[in-house]
C-alpha cells in the first residue's frame, strides 16, 4: 500500500503539457448513478456518451443534456422541458471556479475553506485497485480501473475536470470542486477510470450530518444504436432551441 500527501497543486501538475490530440478520438459511454447515504435506489441516474471528440451528458431528471466539445471549449446546456438553450465557454467556467476558490479561502465555515486548497493523506492498495485521499474534513474514496487506450483515459479526464467545474455554476451554494479536482488528478497519475466514487463528509458541528454520497460508473466501450440517436437528438435540440442567458437557465423550474 503507498501512502503520500497530495493537494491542489496536483491538479496543475497533472494538467501539464500539450493538451491531448484530437486527430482520433475513441467512442465511448459512461452510465452513471448517484446515492446518497445508504439509499438503495440513485437519486439520479445519466448517460455520458464521447462521439468524435464531442461529449454528451444525458439526464433523465432533470430532463437535461450537456454538450461539452473539448476542441472549442463550449458547454451547451439543453432544457428538455422547457425547449431552451444556454452557453458557456472554459473559460468563463474557468474565472466562475477562480473566484469561487479566493471567495471560499475567506469563508469562515471550516469545511468550505478546506475545499478551496484541499490537501489529503493518499493511500493506494495497488492489489484491490482502492484508492483513499482522506482528511477530518473529507474523504473520497475510489475504485480504479486501469486504462489503455490514451484515447479514453484524454476524454474521460479532461471531460471529469470541467464538470466538476461546471456543476459548481450551475447549482448555487453548492461546495467548491477542488476536492473532486485533486481526486481526478489522482487517477490521471495512474491512466485509470473511476468505477465507483464515494465522498463522506463528517460532522461538522451541530448544524452539519455526516453525509456520504457515493456514484457509480461502467464504462460501456462500443455505442449502441440509442447512442446515436441520442447525440442525433441533442444536435437538433442545439439548433432548434431558443437561446437564453446562462442566468434565466439557472433559474428556470429544472433547477
Amino acid at each position: 500500500m503507498l501512502i503520500l500527501l497530495v493537494s491542489a497543486g496536483a491538479i496543475a501538475q497533472a494538467n501539464d503539457g500539450a493538451p491531448p490530440a484530437r486527430a482520433t478520438t475513441t467512442d465511448f459511454r459512461i452510465d452513471n448513478a448517484v446515492y446518497v447515504g445508504d439509499e438503495k435506489e440513485p437519486v439520479c441516474r445519466s448517460s455520458t456518451i464521447f462521439h468524435q471528440g464531442v461529449v454528451y451528458d444525458c439526464m433523465k431528471s432533470p430532463a437535461e443534456t450537456i454538450v461539452f466539445d473539448m476542441a472549442t471549449g463550449r458547454f451547451v446546456m439543453l432544457d428538455l422541458k422547457h425547449r431552451s438553450r444556454s452557453e458557456l465557454t472554459t473559460g468563463v467556467v474557468e474565472a466562475f471556479t477562480d473566484e469561487m476558490q479566493q471567495v471560499a479561502a475567506r469563508s469562515g465555515d471550516p469545511l468550505i475553506k478546506f475545499l478551496a486548497a484541499p490537501r489529503f493523506e493518499e493511500r493506494f492498495d495497488a492489489a484491490s485497485g482502492n484508492l483513499t485521499l482522506a482528511a477530518p474534513l473529507a474523504v473520497y474514496r475510489l475504485t480504479l480501473q486501469s486504462e489503455q487506450d490514451p484515447s479514453v483515459l484524454a476524454q474521460y479526464h479532461e471531460f471529469s475536470d470541467w464538470y466538476a467545474r461546471l456543476n459548481a455554476m450551475l447549482s448555487p451554494g453548492s461546495r467548491p470542486p477542488f476536492g473532486r479536482l485533486v481526486a481526478n488528478a489522482a487517477l490521471v497519475q495512474r491512466s485509470s477510470t473511476a468505477s465507483e466514487v464515494s465522498l463522506t463528509l463528517p460532522s461538522g458541528g451541530p448544524n452539519r450530518q455526516p453525509i456520504t454520497i457515493r456514484s457509480e460508473h461502467r464504462l460501456v466501450r462500443q455505442l449502441a444504436e440509442a447512442d446515436l440517436d441520442r447525440v442525433a437528438e441533442a444536435r437538433r435540440q442545439m439548433v432548434g432551441f431558443k437561446s437564453i442567458r446562462f442566468t434565466e437557465y439557472r433559474k428556470a423550474e429544472l433547477r
